[in-house]
């Protein structure tokens, strides 16, 4: 697992891919946060599975969000690698907690989480405004 302050292209690729685009706001949203690092996981070459962790809440918290692991390598734990290494990036920052955002559709990422030791604290509804 690579982390890096800035995303990479191809982390900004994947993570447009998922998200239907990337405007210009999103790519600033991302990354005006102090402490940030996006994670990388490649495999022959290819980048197969990103991250974001922040470390905010006057360092307490990480919040880990856009946790993704492409199809052909899924089932592999890389997930789990992905996320411990951004808990010991921030652990060494100083956070003691931490929080995510998940899809509640998505029933492999719940389980990892609760296999995690993750429990639903609140949800939400994204709305979109009619085109």
């Amino acid at each position: 697992v690579e982390l890096a302050t800035t995303p990479s292209a191809d982390w900004l690729a994947v993570t447009a891919g998922r998200k239907g685009g990337l405007p210009d706001a999103a790519r600033h949203v991302l990354t005006a946060v102090d402490q940030v690092r996006f994670a990388h996981v490649y495999a022959d070459g290819a980048l197969v599975a990103t991250g974001r962790g922040t470390v905010t809440g006057q360092g307490r918290w990480l919040g880990l969000c856009l946790i993704e692991v492409l199809p052909a390598a899924r089932r592999q734990g890389l997930a789990a690698q992905l996320i411990r290494a951004l808990a010991e990036w921030a652990a060494d920052a100083g956070a003691t907690d931490a929080f995510l955002q998940v899809e509640q559709s998505n029933a492999a990422a719940v389980a990892l989480y609760r296999k995690l030791g993750f429990t639903t604290h609140h949800t939400y509804l994204t709305r979109v405004a009619p085109h």
